[in-house]
């Protein structure tokens, strides 16, 4: 048998394996990563109807938990304790409790991140109402304990939705790093 066979044939003539894009991709730009996360925040501080605000998903914690799982070299426990902190400030709301849920979610992306890349697309956004609902019950615990009001019923409604989002937000916010895309 010759060196230039496989099987019985010539090596040229066995077909190329097929590429999935979707593993293929670029490393993404710090400058990037950056521009998503004070983009997310802009997006969270728009200013609302009351009815419309209820009903708001956290762009944050969503583009957060997109960076913590995919370039955790990056962004980490730190960057969400941050952005927790910059959200408490523009809210108004108990110094520390968007520092938690932030802290929380990054957290779990971190210690579930290989597992969650094996899923396919819709069970990764199972995982991430999962994670949201139980950080939203950790902001829930901290506003009883505080003394504040109890929220409304839409807040235990917006883990649901925001999990709905997650296929937009993971296609957006991969589409830079794509090889077939353009330089951002």
């Amino acid at each position: 048998m010759s060196k230039t066979t496989i099987n019985e044939r010539p090596v040229s003539a066995l077909p190329p394996e097929p590429i999935n894009p979707h593993l293929l991709l670029r490393p993404p730009k710090l400058s990037f990563i950056i521009i998503s996360l004070l983009f997310s925040l802009l997006m969270n501080l728009l200013p609302l109807s009351e009815k419309i605000y209820l009903w708001r998903p956290d762009f944050v914690a969503l583009v957060l938990f997109f960076w913590c799982t995919w370039s955790p070299r990056y962004v980490g426990i730190g960057v969400g304790f941050f952005f927790g902190l910059l959200m408490d400030v523009a809210d108004a709301t108990v110094l520390g409790q968007h520092a938690l849920f932030y802290t929380a979610l990054a957290f779990g992306a971190d210690t579930f991140r290989r597992r969650m890349l094996s899923f396919p697309l819709w069970q990764q956004s199972i995982y991430v109402a999962a994670l949201l609902a139980i950080c939203a019950a950790l902001v829930f615990v901290v506003r009883m304990m505080s003394g504040g009001e109890p929220p409304s019923w839409t807040f235990f409604v917006v883990p649901p939705l925001s999990a709905i989002l997650w296929p937009v937000i993971r296609f957006i916010l991969q589409w830079p790093q794509r090889k077939e895309s353009a330089a951002y």
